[in-house]
């Protein structure tokens, strides 16, 4: 099996036509389709001259090994998707969506080129995540959780927001961050239905690594912020996975 694909974003738009997929999953932005006829087969001739041209189609068709990519990545048992800036002065993005069955897997990272596919263990979505952000020490002091209603009391400016001290999530949301992201992970029920844990906020900050999540709705409206590093980052979001999957 070829380990590692890689197609201009028009090329998924036309793959996904004639796979009959929708390939425009989050966080990709795939350009929208040509308005006119004329415009739709010009761009579908270049792209299949292009995708024949990189050995990647044959006679019209795509490849076994780039149709299963794309099938996989648009109807997975279980998905973290990424977003983010890892550079937010220059504007360096983060868009990566990766994907599992239970028996095979998959990340979608966009890149100057295109979409790179890469085939990989299941089991390793967690930590293949994590590595998509550079390495950080983990922030100073030690993990809170903070009412909701706090921090809705003190926007609002009522007595009992003012009297309270600032949180750690209302400091930290005041220092600058030079990387931010989120993951989000879902999965499926048994009935096809869509799962999803809370969304996974991180940001660098000159302190270090910072995660932010709200509460599962069984511990009521509350905020976490956690300092953590890249194993704490890859244990999170097994913990997020391992939700979705009900174990």
């Amino acid at each position: 099996m070829v380990e590692t694909i890689t197609l201009s974003l028009p090329a998924v738009d036309v793959l996904g036509a004639h796979l009959k997929l929708d390939v425009r999953r989050y966080p990709f932005e795939i350009p929208p389709p040509r308005e006119t006829r004329r415009e739709r087969d010009e761009l579908a001739r270049q792209v299949w001259g292009e995708l024949e041209s990189t050995g990647l189609a044959v006679a019209g068709n795509p490849e076994p090994e780039v149709a299963d990519a794309l099938y996989l990545m648009c109807s997975s048992e279980v998905s973290i998707a990424a977003a983010g800036l890892l550079d937010v002065r220059n504007g360096q993005r983060l868009a990566a969506r990766a994907v599992s069955t239970g028996e095979v897997g998959l990340l979608g990272v966009v890149t100057p080129r295109g979409l790179q596919l890469d085939f990989m263990d299941p089991g390793a979505l967690p930590e293949v995540c994590a590595r998509l952000l550079p390495q950080a020490p983990p922030g100073r002091g030690k993990p809170v959780r903070v009412p909701v209603e706090l921090l809705r009391a003190r926007a609002r400016g009522s007595a009992e927001g003012q009297h309270a001290d600032p949180t750690e999530p209302e400091l930290l949301a005041r220092a600058y961050k030079y990387r931010i992201g989120h993951f989000v992970v879902s999965g499926t029920d048994e009935h096809g239905g869509r799962l999803r844990t809370p969304g996974l906020m991180w940001f660098d900050t000159d302190q270090g690594r910072y995660l932010m999540r709200h509460g599962e709705p069984s511990e009521g409206e509350v905020l976490d912020c956690t300092p953590l590093d890249h194993r704490g980052l890859t244990a999170q979001l097994a913990n997020s996975l391992a939700r979705v999957r009900g174990i």
